[in-house]
């Protein structure tokens, strides 16, 4: 049985490609601070409850959770935080640091320990967003995080030749994120907003479920790529 690794599985879009690789008849190791039942009724879904933030945790409870499962045909780097929409400026380091130790060290964290194994692994792919180029106001630290996810799997894929890797940027997506940022979020102030309201309720912002196919479906084809490329699947 082939064999996926995906982070964030808890809700979103990491419980919707758990979803879909589940009914492609994988077994899913999934790692979350929490876990919907649904998933754990599932006898081919393996899952440790992990915070990714606390870095010092990442390299033991990973290192045993896979102690015996072989070789892995996919890791899906999908957790991730947003963060609070504000001005670069209003940010403190604090809550930069916090997104970046979840967004980028974490998953240099788990890779490093995945790499250390004897097992071998096919595909990588790091769940990215086009804040990590668009650059817009009020995205800071996501923006920042997510380019600096981008440059990591690059460099990892001219270290590591024996594995693909690139990044990938989902669309939009309907979760608890675009609530916040629909009707929390100041769109006078931040106008990126108003694109995400438009798109809200429509097809261009599938719930996680359908989200969860369309990148289930995209990740084998990732091999057509250049390894360490970043990919929209929109382009696709």
């Amino acid at each position: 049985m082939k064999k996926i690794l995906i982070t964030g599985v808890s809700k979103g879009l990491g419980w919707g490609i758990a979803q879909y690789f589940l009914n492609e008849g994988f077994k899913v190791l999934g790692i979350s601070r929490g876990i919907l039942e649904d998933l754990n009724k599932n006898e081919n879904f393996k899952h440790l409850a992990l915070d990714l933030s606390d870095l010092s945790s990442i390299q033991p409870s990973v290192k045993k959770f896979l102690a015996d499962e072989g070789d892995l045909e996919y890791i899906v780097l999908n957790a991730g935080m947003l963060g609070e929409i504000k001005d670069l400026q209003e940010t403190s380091m604090e809550d930069l640091k916090t997104l970046m130790d979840v967004n980028v060290w974490s998953n240099k964290e788990l890779l490093d320990t995945v790499f250390t194994q004897p097992s071998k692994v096919k595909q990588v792919v790091a769940i990215s967003s086009g804040a990590s180029i668009n650059g817009n106001r009020g995205w800071g630290g996501y923006s920042i995080s997510k380019a600096a996810l981008n440059m990591m799997i690059k460099l990892y894929a001219a270290e590591k030749e024996a594995v693909h890797f690139n990044t990938l940027a989902p669309g939009l997506i309907d979760t608890g994120m675009q609530d916040y940022l629909c009707g929390e979020v100041d769109e006078s102030k931040f106008e990126s907003t108003l694109r995400l309201k438009a798109a809200k309720g429509t097809s261009s912002m599938p719930k996680p479920k359908e989200a969860g196919v369309i990148i289930g479906k995209a990740i084998p084809k990732l091999i057509e790529y250049q390894s360490g490329d970043y990919v929209d699947v929109r382009k696709m």
